[in-house]
């Protein structure tokens, strides 16, 4: 661990947060930080049965391992019934391509790792950088029947190409919670 040679056994990840409730002393102003760490290979098992999965899901996060995550929001009801938020995600990973193994994938055995046994730091492999910004208006017309206006954007960077998409949506909902769509 001291020396960061990037053995592919020093498995661990953390997260760390802090929230601000009623920032810089503006009534309903809530800020929120994150960042999350994840070495390669760290929910991997040379048993797949083994490996930290559920449903053909990595348990843990959604990105499975090999990545580093922040992610900023911002909460604000301005007047009553109305609510604002703005999220922004920011995430690069090494992902693993065809048949080498850069311990993205907990899915996927930690004995196959190219033949060596350092150099495995986070964002090592087919690296992505990720940036997604939502911006959501939820006004509440009675109760539990919310009308939401959301603005999606990805950007989605990798060596062989950028994969970037919008998305504009606007929908009611009654007595349920807002599903995001983070990934």
């Amino acid at each position: 661990l001291k020396s960061n040679r990037g053995y592919w056994a020093n498995k661990f990840g953390y997260q760390l947060g802090v929230k601000y409730v009623d920032a810089f002393k503006i009534k309903n102003l809530d800020l929120q930080a994150e960042s999350n760490r994840v070495r390669p290979f760290t929910y991997s098992h040379f048993d797949s049965v083994a490996s930290y999965t559920h449903y053909n899901q990595p348990f843990a996060h959604v990105l499975g391992a090999n990545f580093q995550e922040f992610i900023g929001i911002a909460k604000y009801q301005p007047i009553n019934k109305l609510y604002l938020q703005g999220k922004l995600i920011y995430y690069y990973q090494g992902l693993d391509t065809g048949r080498a193994n850069f311990g993205s994938n907990p899915f996927r055995n930690y004995k196959d790792r190219n033949g060596k046994d350092f150099g495995y730091n986070v964002g090592f492999g087919d690296r992505v950088n990720v940036t997604n910004i939502s911006l959501l208006a939820s006004y509440e017309l009675f109760e539990n029947f919310f009308i939401d206006g959301n603005i999606l954007r990805r950007v989605y960077k990798r060596f062989n190409g950028n994969q970037n998409s919008s998305v504009i949506s606007l929908g009611i909902r009654w007595n349920m919670s807002r599903r995001d769509f983070d990934f």
